[in-house]
């Protein structure tokens, strides 16, 4: 059976374990996987994950903001504090998993399931 938490306080920065830290600051940990992807598996839960991010100050490389731009199923999550789309190459090594990736099911995190990394 798999865990709940409470959900209530789960944003797009607890779940990079930024609580109590900077955003800037989590960038600059060792351990910082050099990408970390999340999944939205659906319409609903992309909308929710973009809107969660621009609540929290993520914007797009090019500085728009996250609910103006089209969902998608993957997101980059990149050094520079913003989200990115993933194209056919982030999607092959999404799907890939190897080396320094980590993976996200946004729906599970938000839903407050423990074991929603992928």
């Amino acid at each position: 059976m798999k865990k709940r938490t409470n959900q209530r306080n789960r944003t797009v920065s607890t779940l990079l374990n930024m609580e109590n830290k900077g955003l800037l600051n989590w960038f600059h940990y060792p351990h910082q996987p050099r990408h970390t992807y999340i999944y939205c598996r659906g319409k609903n839960i992309a909308k929710r994950f973009l809107a969660d991010a621009e609540a929290e100050g993520f914007t797009f490389g090019d500085g728009v903001l996250p609910t103006e731009k089209e969902y998608d199923d993957i997101y980059a999550i990149n050094p520079d504090l913003t989200i990115s789309y993933t194209g056919w190459t982030g999607h092959i090594l999404f799907k890939q998993g190897k080396g320094n990736v980590v993976k996200i099911d946004y729906g599970k995190y938000i839903a407050g399931v423990t074991d929603y990394l992928m």
